[in-house]
């Protein structure tokens, strides 16, 4: 670390010089320490950005970890009915089995959120009033969790029959991350969540009929938002009430959040090659959050669903 002044010297010439770094999640103090390494002619830029941007658009090679971790998930939402059917069994212990499952199916055990303070484990499980708590995290599922110091996720209560049951995990195997979400049910699923959840999927069949090469971010935010009131869904969509994230999908890679994301702001066209996760998720009081998860690459007249999942409610026996 050193060396390194005399290696941007070898590399860009004498200082004044200027450097880019991540800014948006490097310490202060190791900036600091950047700073005084490199001399005080030195200008420390952000460059999160335009790194951030490099990354945006996937090669066929990236893609294709993503599908295979996409198989892995397929496989690990196969096993869902059997743990779900276990006598007593919690979102915690649930959401314990599966990330067990994920691991032996080969998940590397490394979930990436790009941000100061932000963290997440490999899914989450929650299910009826504990699933519907907001937390302190910018994901539309929150969670009471096992424990008041660790406020998300599945809690230590059973699972009550004929309530639905969301399952959202993150599968990774060599540092690409695909992101999917189902919904599962011991018994039968009320008839009022079955109906929130099919308007969800609507919402996902409308993404996927409309979004391609050149689609704005921004504009499919709005669409999604504006769909969601007219299904009746729009109060909750996303989140409870006010503390609704403001996104309704982001892009997965190396990171779980990357760019582009389907939220205000974000203008600049989507590439051949983005990869983004597209989640309609709706927050009820009684039966927790409800909604649907695909991962997806743009295509230049399409999306291609690289999750090939089913979508139909899992159940098992009560």
């Amino acid at each position: 670390m050193k060396s390194l002044p005399e290696r941007l010297a070898s590399l860009c010439g004498p200082p004044p010089w200027k450097v880019g770094m991540e800014l948006d999640v490097l310490p202060a103090t190791t900036c600091a320490f950047y700073s005084k390494l490199l001399g005080e002619g030195t200008e420390i830029l952000d460059a999160s950005r335009l790194l951030m941007a490099n990354r945006a658009a996937k090669s066929d090679y990236e893609i294709g970890e993503l599908k295979r971790a996409a198989e892995a998930q397929r496989l690990l939402f196969d096993s869902v009915p059997e743990l779900l059917g276990r006598e007593n069994i919690s979102t915690c212990e649930l959401q314990n089995q599966l990330d067990c499952r994920a691991r032996t199916l080969g998940h590397c055990g490394m979930i990436r959120l790009r941000g100061m303070n932000i963290g997440t484990g490999i899914g989450t499980v929650t299910s009826g009033p504990d699933g519907a708590l907001p937390n302190h995290s910018l994901f539309p599922i929150g969670g009471k969790g096992p424990h008041t110091c660790v406020s998300q996720g599945g809690s230590r209560s059973p699972i009550e029959t004929n309530t639905p049951v969301i399952v959202d995990y993150l599968m990774s195997l060599s540092g690409y991350h695909s992101d999917c979400t189902r919904m599962a049910v011991r018994g039968t699923m009320p008839d009022g969540a079955l109906e929130i959840y099919e308007k969800t999927r609507e919402l996902l069949r409308f993404c996927e009929e409309t979004i391609r090469e050149g689609s704005t971010p921004s504009k499919i935010y709005e669409e999604m938002v504006t769909l969601a009131h007219d299904k009746g869904i729009g109060d909750n969509f996303m989140g409870p009430g006010k503390l609704a994230v403001k996104f309704t999908g982001h892009s997965v890679g190396l990171e779980v959040n990357e760019l582009p994301v389907l939220a205000p702001r974000f203008d600049e066209p989507l590439v051949a090659g983005n990869t983004l996760a597209i989640e309609p998720k709706y927050t009820h009081p009684e039966w927790g959050v409800l909604g649907v998860e695909n991962t997806y690459a743009v295509r230049a007249d399409r999306l291609e669903n690289l999750t090939e999942i089913p979508e139909d409610i899992i159940t098992c026996p009560e």
